[in-house]
């Protein structure tokens, strides 16, 4: 049977993601992407008879949906992903330029992702911190997510967030003996890069004992 009596008006687009840009020891490198099911992909265009598409999620099976005839671009993106777990890179993309899809053809589609566009942020500290402090609790908060970084109960040690400033509540319980008080709620905020892993280490001031975040873009690469 024939692709167009089987599926009617409809063709196949066969999809394609390009090697997407990952972080490994401080060289940028890319690897294949293998998989698809944390994207969502989205359809625009008009079909040969002119009907206007837009934002249709396309659902792909084995790479390949079968879709009305037309002119159309493409659009992937797990940006879900980016918003859970503690290592989650958000990648989007689309077609370059638009295709078009003939009556029982068959098109190959291709996705071109890059870089991560979300920034990853681990906690760490200095031997000067962990002398006095225990049971650290770091709250980062943009827009209406928030996460605690830290070594306190139900806390994780990174996270990813869109780019831009995060803010941060920052306390600590005083080490028995250390001769400092707990740490209740030192606030301020951090500017993360799109595509980077970057570090905040908390350390002391020698003199003051004042607590500095340092914050130091590790490396463009792998959310591991």
């Amino acid at each position: 049977m024939r692709l167009q009596d089987e599926h009617g008006g409809k063709g196949r687009i066969v999809l394609a993601l390009s090697d997407i840009q990952v972080f490994t020891d401080d060289v940028v490198t890319r690897t294949t992407l293998d998989d698809y099911s944390g994207f969502v992909f989205t359809l625009n265009g008009t079909t040969v008879d002119g009907w206007t598409v837009r934002d249709s999620v396309i659902t792909f099976t084995d790479n390949a949906a079968f879709i009305e005839a037309g002119t159309y671009s493409l659009s992937a993106q797990n940006l879900e992903a980016s918003q859970t777990g503690s290592g989650c890179a958000y990648y989007s993309g689309a077609t370059a330029e638009d295709f078009t899809l003939t009556v029982g053809g068959t098109m190959a589609v291709s996705i071109s992702l890059g870089a991560p566009q979300n920034a990853k942020l681990t906690i760490a500290y200095s031997d000067a911190f962990t002398a006095k402090y225990q049971n650290v609790r770091m709250t980062l908060t943009r827009d209406e997510r928030s996460v605690d970084l830290g070594s306190a109960d139900g806390c994780q040690p990174a996270a990813c967030f869109p780019a831009g400033s995060v803010s941060y509540v920052l306390s600590a319980a005083a080490k028995s003996g250390s001769h400092v008080s707990d740490i209740s709620a030192v606030a301020g905020s951090l500017s993360l890069a799109a595509g980077k892993h970057s570090t905040v280490t908390l350390t002391l001031n020698a003199v003051t004992g004042e607590i500095i975040p340092l914050v130091e873009g590790t490396h463009s690469g792998e959310f591991d």
